[in-house]
């Protein structure tokens, strides 16, 4: 019943609130993307969970001072992972934007419209997509057997390894499928907060994480809390 009824009043509800709180804030955010990379600051990005689910085109503030075209130019599945080749075209404040995750704070507007949830699995573009088909085909297949709206925040996005790969991402996503409730969803609510005011979001291009084991084990240690009071 959760998944039906709660999730959808919970998403709207806290989505709604977030969104006329930090309306001010991404305006703010907006004029300084626009100021320091001379580009529209919101850029459009079409996603999906697998190559057979519903195509979503997913808000995010601008973070890199590229094209589209340019960003999508890879074709291994370590690019899905880590993007540092691109890290020399983000300017510090947006480094501390993605960072923090607050790149994906007008996310709640895909929300608002019932497209994503605070919660769920990470939607890829369709590049990562293609990839992950060509080279992870059985990965590719149990994607599509989930079924959860993607999420702006989720188990992978909080406790992934970015080092293991697309199996750390489905086995995490899989996880969450299975035993999603709204419990389980407020506390990856609580812990997505705390990355955000710390700012230690992973991220494919600016993130540290290989050579940041300290975090790693945080990461595992409140996991397994998490596992143990679900």
């Amino acid at each position: 019943m959760y998944k039906v009824v709660q999730k959808k009043s919970l998403d709207f509800i806290i989505a709604l609130f977030l969104f006329i709180l930090s309306l001010p804030v991404i305006i703010i955010f907006m004029l300084i993307i626009f100021i320091t990379t001379w580009q529209t600051p919101i850029i459009i990005q079409e996603r999906q969970t697998s190559l057979s689910s519903k195509k979503i085109k997913i808000y995010k503030l601008r973070t890199i001072k590229l094209t589209d075209s340019l960003l999508e130019s890879y074709n291994n599945p370590s690019a899905i992972m880590f993007r540092q080749d691109l890290k020399k075209y983000v300017t510090p404040f947006c480094t501390w934007l993605r960072k923090s995750g607050l790149d994906e704070l007008v996310q709640l507007i895909n929300v608002l419209k019932g497209e994503m949830s605070l919660v769920g699995p990470r939607p890829l573009t369709i590049t990562d997509l293609k990839i992950m088909k060509n080279f992870e085909p059985e990965i590719h297949r149990e994607r599509e057997k989930i079924k959860s709206k993607p999420g702006i925040t989720g188990f992978w996005q909080i406790f992934g390894d970015r080092k293991k790969g697309l199996q750390n991402l489905i086995m995490l996503d899989k996880y969450y499928e299975m035993n999603k409730s709204f419990v389980l969803d407020l506390k990856l609510l609580f812990f997505t907060s705390i990355l955000v005011l710390t700012a230690k979001h992973s991220d494919a291009i600016v993130d540290l994480q290989p050579n940041n084991r300290k975090r790693l084990k945080e990461k595992v240690a409140k996991l397994q809390e998490i596992l143990n009071d679900i």
